[in-house]
């Protein structure tokens, strides 16, 4: 009695198959997954296929048809991990995942603005975001100028771009009160895209009282001239250039004296305040000591002038 076995055919076309299609996906830089999740289901043609072939053929002659039970688990095995992989696609986890590997990263400009401040406001109050280095500038025009650098994750270039139509800046008034704050971005961030503005740039009115906030990492501050009172708080490391015609005192509160930097002479003594009694003030006057900057900081300051 003759004994034909079934699936060893089936396992060599599978194999050459599989092994054409990750030789297409390297030479064409197209997914191999992606490939073996459209043409999975040719494997159960070929086992069928083979199974009927020899079921028919030898159908009239002694022979025994043994299945080649390695041969057919390896290509079932085959089969299941395909099954497995189509399973998380339909999920959504596996076109995340493919979005992950994909991804890559852009630095874009954020959109230049100008924004014109009501005559009738006298205070401007900045919310520095988190984990942002703010450039700013101060600015003879009664206007607010903003721009700014953005690191953005994408699966490609134009839905990277996407990412920049929306607005960076938020502005809200309140009585004579201007406040200044910036997009959360954070609500784009999650396993395949995310946002991070590395840099703002803001130029604001130097006419007008200003207070500056928040989380940010650094704060560049360039001050040409200033007609007003500034208050810097709970920005990391502060670094100011003053204007060499500059008529301002600053006072800054700091932890220690090395903390006091720049080409700025300081005059440095205990703070005065009983609640920081650790704490060291600096102090610096150009001019008459007209307006004032007040800085309080867990970080480092550094002033320096133009020669």
């Amino acid at each position: 009695m003759k004994k034909r076995r079934v699936g060893t055919i089936s396992m060599g076309i599978v194999l050459i198959a599989f092994g054409i299609l990750i030789f297409i996906a390297q030479v064409n830089r197209v997914s191999a997954i992606n490939l073996s999740i459209k043409f999975w289901p040719i494997i159960l043609f070929l086992i069928g296929g083979e199974i009927l072939w020899y079921s028919y053929k030898y159908k009239d002659e002694d022979v025994n048809i043994k299945y080649d039970v390695f041969s057919v688990f390896i290509v079932l095995l085959i089969v299941v991990i395909n099954l497995g992989i189509y399973g998380i696609v339909e999920t959504g986890i596996m076109s995340k995942v493919s979005s992950m590997i994909s991804s890559e990263n852009f630095t874009f400009k954020i959109p230049y603005r100008e924004i014109e401040v009501d005559k009738n406001i006298e205070k401007i109050i900045v919310e520095v975001p988190r984990h942002c280095n703010l450039d700013m500038r101060s600015e003879k025009d009664n206007k607010i100028i903003f721009s700014g650098s953005a690191d953005i994750t994408a699966e490609n270039k134009g839905k990277a771009k996407e990412f920049l139509n929306d607005e960076y800046i938020i502005t809200k008034s309140s009585g004579n009160t201007l406040y200044v704050s910036f997009l959360d971005t954070s609500i784009y961030n999650n396993r395949v895209n995310s946002v991070y503005p590395y840099k703002f740039n803001l130029s604001i009115p130097e006419d007008k009282k200003v207070e500056i906030n928040g989380e940010g990492d650094s704060l560049d501050l360039t001050i040409d001239n200033m007609k007003n009172d500034w208050v810097i708080d709970n920005i990391s490391n502060v670094k100011i250039r003053l204007g060499k015609n500059i008529d301002t005192k600053l006072e800054a509160l700091v932890h220690s004296a090395e903390s006091l930097g720049g080409n700025a002479k300081w005059e440095t003594a205990g703070s005065e305040s009983v609640e920081e009694l650790d704490r060291i003030k600096g102090k610096l006057v150009y001019g008459e000591g007209k307006n004032n900057i007040y800085i309080l900081t867990s970080g480092e300051v550094e002033v320096n002038t133009f020669e």
